[in-house]
């Protein structure tokens, strides 16, 4: 199966995440991958990463790119903060993302990206044969 990746860019701001969602899914779902359950995993793992490149970066848009290959899916987001997500105690104000990201996902890590980063998260195995 050969290689597919597809670029976004959503606008900053309170509709990004939301945005973010609808364009990665789509995309996927157009490329065959249409398991609900595994759908809501990369909905959940796009509104943290786009909800923190929001908070954490400046830039006018958050940039994704989704790159599959068949059952493998990585999906990236960067934004213009160098710092390093770390994860940290769950309390009123936040905390939870990481957690979530490590329960939904196989891998996360973060590349360096010309003053800022982007955060890579490698989706868990898609669940059986991708319909094309």
């Amino acid at each position: 199966m050969s290689q597919r990746s597809h670029r976004i860019d959503v606008p900053a701001g309170l509709h990004a995440p939301g945005e973010a969602r609808h364009q990665v899914t789509d995309s996927l779902r157009a490329w065959g991958y249409d398991d609900a359950r595994w759908l809501d995993a990369v909905s959940v793992i796009t509104s943290e990463l786009v909800t923190n490149a929001v908070q954490h970066g400046s830039g006018d848009s958050v940039p994704i790119t989704v790159i599959a290959q068949g059952r493998s899916v990585l999906l990236s987001v960067a934004d213009n903060s160098a710092v390093v997500p770390q994860r940290r105690r769950p309390d009123d104000r936040g905390g939870r993302g990481l957690m979530l990201i490590d329960a939904l996902s196989t891998r996360w890590y973060v590349q360096d990206d010309g003053g800022g980063k982007c955060v890579h998260v490698e989706l868990q195995p898609y669940p059986g044969e991708v319909a094309s």
